[in-house]
């Protein structure tokens, strides 16, 4: 079924179930329900006799509660009326109609012959009833159950090969006097009923067939409908096109894929625009160095020292080339953290008191005339200790740029939300607050930072562990700029 489209599949998938179903009705129908019809034929069959009786007995048969239809089928029943158990009676009649094939007609026991041929006491016993030619040659069979019989009713059947008889047998009395009536049906009624029953069933599974079959096909469409639209957006997406966005008003699966598709889209977008912008970045920024080292190297070729002499200018030369070594290992590193965004993290229990102080030392150097103000506790969390020291260093990088005197740093328990807060304030300028959020952004910088790169490598360290940072201002006696790390415990 892969080889056909989805509409094709899902015709299909209709028409086998349809046609499945046919097969099991078709083959459930005969055995499941023969029972009931059987039942109904007899139950047909002792209603006719219970009118018979009434008759016979000069009742009267109130029809005012009678089923038509009942009366009609009635009519298929055949009664043999037998009193005093004069079975002898109806057995001789059997030998001598035996060899007839028409109808035979028994009332009083007369004989078609004449009545000097006929035993005396035949006439003196009536037997009533129509032994039509095709029920003759079973008529020994039901003589001998009738008189056989224990119960005072019983149901009984014949089957000739291509026809089944079904007969009752009733033995009651009437002014005192042995009646047995046997009440016969043949399989007409029920055949009748079957047939009846089939063709309105299969008009219905027709009917029902061709509503599924219109149903498959609107529900085909409206199901690939919005498939063709989104391989028309897919397209587009692997075409580049990045601007036009992807949306399906619908709350089931095709709308959770499209909803997907849409996350895709943008995160496609910004790493496009990411990637242009690293671009232009590498070209702007190696474009300097590489211009300053290449003019410097060819004034000295020249015998010129633009630094004043040899030495100041190879020190100009080297400074741009560490220059240019910080901007190729921050977009080494940067592409390392996109790689480790697809892999489990590799962490440590690390004690994050401990990992602040040493990185505090190794930086504090830098500004001699900043305080430092800890207020650290002891406590361990599994992380990264190589990433997480990079992002504590590029916060305290910007915090010494930026402090006056002084730099506090802060560590808070969550027990709520089951967390750690790290703050690092400086008593720095104040930021406008639509550049909080900005100086996370790659190549964003503040004023007087280098590259733009530092707070985005933060941010995505801090990520990587489940957590989150942000940029606050801070008030009070002691205003300035807090960076604030968020870390879960566990």
């Amino acid at each position: 079924m892969k080889r056909f489209g989805l509409s094709s599949q899902i015709w299909l998938l209709f028409a086998v179930v349809l046609l499945s179903l046919f097969i099991v009705l078709s083959v459930v129908f005969r055995w499941s329900i023969r029972e009931f019809f059987t039942d109904e034929v007899y139950q047909t069959i002792e209603y006719a006799q219970t009118i018979k009786l009434t008759e016979f007995q000069g009742g009267a048969v109130m029809i005012r509660n009678f089923d038509l239809s009942d009366l009609r089928s009635i009519r298929d029943v055949g009664h043999v009326i037998i009193l005093d158990n004069q079975f002898g009676l109806l057995e001789e009649l059997y030998r001598s109609l035996k060899p007839s094939s028409t109808n035979a007609g028994v009332e009083g026991a007369k004989s078609e012959k004449g009545s000097s041929q006929t035993d005396p006491a035949i006439t003196e016993v009536p037997i009533s009833g129509t032994l039509p030619p095709d029920i003759i040659p079973m008529l020994e069979k039901i003589l001998h159950n009738a008189q056989t019989q224990v119960e005072a009713t019983k149901r009984y059947q014949i089957n000739t090969g291509r026809r089944m008889l079904f007969y009752v047998v009733q033995s009651t009395q009437v002014v005192g006097r042995d009646m047995t009536v046997i009440s016969y049906m043949w399989d007409t009624y029920k055949n009748r009923l079957t047939e009846t029953l089939f063709s309105k069933i299969f008009l219905v599974m027709v009917f029902a067939a061709l509503l599924s079959l219109l149903a498959a096909v609107l529900f085909s469409r409206y199901l690939t409908k919005p498939l063709k639209k989104l391989s028309g957006d897919v397209l587009s997406i692997a075409a580049r096109d990045w601007n036009k966005s992807i949306s399906i008003d619908r709350k089931d699966e095709i709308g959770e894929l499209a909803n997907a598709m849409e996350m895709m889209r943008k995160s496609l977008s910004e790493q496009d625009k990411e990637q242009q912008a690293m671009l232009q970045f590498i070209s702007h920024e190696l474009k300097t160095p590489v211009m300053v080292i290449r003019s410097y190297s060819q004034a000295i070729k020249d015998g010129i020292y633009p630094g004043g002499s040899l030495d100041s200018t190879i020190d100009v030369i080297d400074r741009e080339i560490q220059r240019m070594e910080r901007r190729v290992r921050d977009l080494l590193f940067i592409t390392r953290l996109e790689h480790l965004s697809r892999h489990n993290l590799e962490t440590e229990e690390v004690e994050i008191a401990e990992l602040i102080e040493d990185t505090v030392s190794r930086l504090s150097y830098q500004r001699e005339d900043v305080d430092w103000e800890l207020s650290l506790k002891e406590l361990a969390l599994n992380v990264n200790e190589d990433q997480l020291s990079i992002a504590i260093e590029n916060i305290l990088t910007n915090q010494i740029r930026y402090a006056h005197n002084l730099i506090e740093i802060e560590m808070e328990l969550s027990i709520e939300n089951s967390t750690l807060i790290i703050k690092f304030k400086n008593n720095g300028p104040l930021l406008e607050e639509e550049k909080l959020a900005e100086l996370f952004e790659p190549f964003t910088k503040g004023k007087g930072g280098e590259n733009g790169l530092g707070l985005h490598i933060t941010k995505r360290i801090i990520e990587l562990h489940g957590g989150k940072v942000w940029l606050e201002n801070v008030g009070g006696d002691e205003p300035g700029v807090s960076t604030c790390i968020e870390l879960p415990l566990t």
